[in-house]
């Protein structure tokens, strides 16, 4: 493939990802900590977003995907949330909403398409990815899998 038609195949990729992910702010929007909001798309629905309800808080999770007769929906723990740094907040709606995107219940593979979506969207970078890692803890295997993921993703050739 010439170089020309490969760069362009590959920005079409990324304003399709972005078009994929981004909507008008709506009733089940997430919003992030800027205040600007996005919701999630998954088989060409938009993903009911719901606050967890007061038993389902006290499991302890922040987010949840969970799979419903129609598709998916994504259950916040509203205060779990709210008190997560603005980063790890604005991060957490990549991770949920790749759970339903790609989908897989592995938390790397979450992590990994979830921190993509988060670089396509022009909401990730060295200096959010430093604190994404610092909240994850020095040497965290479970962040360092993650980057190499996404980082080898995004030097992979695409293909047809």
């Amino acid at each position: 493939m010439p170089k020309r038609s490969f760069h362009r195949t590959r920005c079409s990729m990324a304003a399709f990802a972005l078009a994929f992910l981004a909507a008008s702010p709506g009733l089940h929007a997430f919003t992030f900590s800027d205040g600007k909001s996005m919701s999630c798309v998954a088989g060409g629905k938009t993903v009911e977003e719901v606050d967890a309800d007061a038993g389902q808080g006290a499991l302890g999770f922040t987010g949840k995907t969970v799979r419903t007769s129609t598709g998916f929906q994504i259950v916040w723990n509203s205060a779990k949330l709210k008190a997560l740094p603005p980063d790890v907040h604005d991060y957490i709606f990549f991770h949920e909403c790749a759970h339903a995107r790609v989908p897989t219940v592995d938390e790397i593979q979450a992590n990994c398409v979830g921190l993509q979506d988060m670089r396509a969207a022009g909401r990730a970078g060295s200096a959010v990815e430093s604190r994404l890692g610092a909240f994850y803890g020095p040497g965290s295997g479970f962040w360092a899998s993650t980057l190499a993921c996404a980082n080898a993703a995004a030097t992979a050739p695409k293909t047809q």
